[in-house]
């Protein structure tokens, strides 16, 4: 189950140390520079075998342990559990703004929602964490996702939970938007646009992420209050992956017509704007989805889809990363609550 991308921004703060370097020990030691600043400065949450594997490589160096590194590294790892385009973006994120950050190493790993085991994936949050100061997470629902993140939170590990909230598990904090407002705002736009059709709309969902149920229960509860011609009677599955969402999306069709609209809480816009092409259909059937890329852009530039309802990845990696270092040092964490739902159109997408 290998990552499909993976960034890792190394520092080196080792202006001060005579000795050898922290990257120098951790190559020696076959760990990471964080475990390795755990060490020197006597943190806790390190196992004792791999304590004394530091303090071996440590000693064959020729190093002095009464002599330790100043400011330390702080190593955070963000694990990502989605769609490709929703990963690239957040990484995109992360890389900007860790440029010429010198106080954190950075280290993403995304898989992709089809290829995700969730036992194997709550194992791997616990591994990731081994050599990492702090975790920003995008998982979905699980007993065993939710009962490794209580481990960590248990181990005082901090642990954000980034776009979809996983409250059940005792995460630190959760940073994205309301999203059952940004499942309203959906339903609205999909009932102005609609207008007096009355009609069906086709739901397109993924896995047992919360951020998509509460997008599901925004939109249902706007159509029952105002649009109540516009019914959502039937859901496909896209697996976030654009070749799923386009074949689930032709069957509907085949089998049950076009519907008034389409709602994706998920990924795999591409499919089904490819679908609605295919049908003659771009443009007649009100497409609404989620995330600006460029896969959104290029469907809503080419009139197949009518709105994108985005968020500021940008800002809220800020904040994770803010809030998992005041965690770290002590000191009050930045305030949370939910950031901006964002409303794209072809003519507010560059």
């Amino acid at each position: 189950m290998p990552p499909i991308s993976q960034t890792s921004q190394m520092i080196d703060v080792n202006s001060h140390w005579k000795g050898p370097t922290i990257a120098e020990i951790a190559r020696a030691s076959g760990v990471g520079t964080a475990t390795v600043d755990r060490v020197l400065n006597a943190r806790s949450s390190v196992r004792e075998s791999t304590r004394s594997k530091v303090l071996a490589a440590l000693t064959r160096l020729g190093g002095d342990l009464k002599v330790r590194p100043g400011g330390a590294v702080r190593r955070l790892a963000f694990l990502c559990d989605g769609g490709v385009s929703y990963s690239r973006a957040l990484e995109a994120a992360l890389k900007e703004h860790c440029m010429g950050r010198s106080d954190i190493e950075c280290v993403f790993t995304a898989i992709p929602t089809y290829q995700v085991e969730p036992i194997k994936f709550a194992q791997m949050i616990e591994r990731t964490a081994e050599e990492a100061d702090g975790v920003v997470l995008v998982a979905r629902e699980g007993l065993m996702i939710n009962r490794a993140i209580r481990n960590l939170v248990q181990k005082r590990m901090p642990l954000i939970c980034l776009t979809t909230d996983l409250p059940n598990s005792g995460r630190t904090a959760y940073v994205g938007n309301d999203q059952i407002a940004a499942g309203a705002t959906a339903g609205y736009l999909m009932g102005q646009t609609a207008g007096s059709r009355a009609g069906k709309i086709l739901l397109v969902c993924s896995a047992s992420y919360r951020v998509q149920e509460e997008r599901e229960m925004g939109f249902r509860r706007v159509l029952r209050a105002e649009f109540n011609h516009l019914e959502v009677v039937d859901r496909v599955h896209s697996n976030d992956d654009s070749e799923h969402s386009y074949r689930s999306v032709v069957k509907y069709i085949a089998e049950h017509g076009p519907p008034v609209g389409i709602y994706n809480t998920a990924g795999g816009n591409l499919g089904i704007g490819r679908a609605l092409q295919e049908s003659e259909l771009g443009g007649k059937v009100v497409f609404i989805g989620h995330e600006l890329n460029s896969n959104s852009r290029m469907l809503m530039e080419s009139g197949v889809m009518h709105f994108s309802i985005g968020h500021d990845v940008e800002r809220e990696v800020a904040l994770s990363i803010e809030y998992i270092l005041a965690v770290l040092d002590k000191r009050p964490p930045p305030a949370l609550s939910p950031t901006r739902v964002r409303i794209y159109t072809k003519y507010s997408c560059q």
